[in-house]
């Protein structure tokens, strides 16, 4: 509506210039047509200003590439915990899970390793400006109607109290979750196979990602099938 309010404006000055040209000298339509030229790149420049605003996302949010609904609700969770960071271009959880207990639809328990990474575009790679490692159990609802829903997260704190609220949370998993926690190279493989599977998904020209001080790394070819497979 805006472009084609001021094209009518632009036409109608247009109409008016004609017609008061008729009566005037060479220098004073020469005057009325610089007005012209310059209502035009008036119009122009809102129509770009315009289309910028509409415009404003660099990249596509992140969103489970596989069909299982249960999987898309525990990474749009964990994908939730960007809000405690500043903006970035786009946020890419990485889940590795230690175990789950589905004994209960209710309640549907899934230990783990829940990192978030916020990341920029620069090129081809997504440079990571923040982020975070956040441990614990998920809970998970399942009803009737076979929809999820996340209804609470006990989180390994910090510091002093990590030990004691990690046993508190793993209970006879905790040795298997100390390993899990302290092997890098898993989560970096996992790390780098999601992102791969998102620039897959989304048809993105990106080939790697940074982390700050260190060097690119090279994004593996997707697997979406494969890889979140595994997690059945």
């Amino acid at each position: 509506m805006k472009k084609k309010y001021l094209n009518l404006l632009v036409a109608s000055t247009v109409a008016g210039v004609l017609l008061l040209a008729c009566g005037n000298t060479d220098s004073e339509v020469e005057d009325v047509n610089e007005s012209v030229e310059e209502a035009q790149e008036a119009d122009d420049v809102s129509v770009v200003n315009e289309s910028k605003t509409e415009d404003t996302d660099i990249l596509p949010d992140y969103e489970y590439p596989g069909p299982e609904s249960f999987y898309y609700e525990l990474y749009d969770y964990v994908e939730d915990f960007n809000k405690d960071y500043d903006e970035a271009d786009v946020s890419i959880p990485c889940v590795r899970i230690l175990d789950m207990d589905e004994s209960d639809n209710s309640d549907i328990k899934v230990y783990g390793e829940f990192d978030i990474y916020n990341y920029n575009l620069d090129g081809d790679t997504l440079s990571c400006v923040s982020g975070g490692n956040y441990p614990g159990l998920i809970h998970v609802a399942m009803y009737d109607d076979g929809t999820y829903d996340v209804t609470g997260f006990d989180v390994v704190l910090d510091g002093d109290q990590f030990d004691t609220s990690a046993k508190e949370i793993f209970g006879d998993k905790y040795d298997a979750f100390i390993k899990m926690n302290s092997d890098q190279e898993d989560r970096e493989k996992v790390r780098a196979q999601i992102i791969s599977n998102y620039v897959f998904a989304n048809n993105l020209d990106i080939k790697y990602y940074q982390d700050y001080g260190w060097d690119k790394v090279g994004l593996p070819e997707e697997n979406i099938d494969s890889f979140y497979s595994i997690l059945d």
